[in-house]
């Protein structure tokens, strides 16, 4: 229910950056990351920049990034593909 509102609010790239994320117990590597978007560092790092401003992960360490509310992980493993469809089909 917390996190909803909050990811509602982001764009489909956002969302995909964040689901990206959830796949790691723990931080994750930003490599892995543009990886698994199948998008150059780049790019990544645009969304990655992006989520850190609107105060949803932060960066523990170069290269690496984690989610800031507590819990959102767990969040979106288990709701995260429905909030990303459902927001894709409005």
């Amino acid at each position: 229910m917390v996190h909803a509102p909050e990811i509602d609010g982001l764009s489909s790239m956002q969302k995909e950056y964040l689901l990206a994320m959830a796949q790691d117990d723990g931080p994750s590597s930003t490599r892995e990351i543009a990886k698994r978007l199948e998008r150059n560092a780049g790019y990544a790092n645009v969304y990655r920049t992006q989520l850190i401003k609107e105060d949803v992960i932060y960066s523990p360490a170069w290269g690496q990034v984690d989610f800031k509310p507590p819990y959102m992980c767990d969040y979106l493993r288990e709701h995260g593909a429905y909030h990303f469809l459902h927001s894709s089909m409005e």
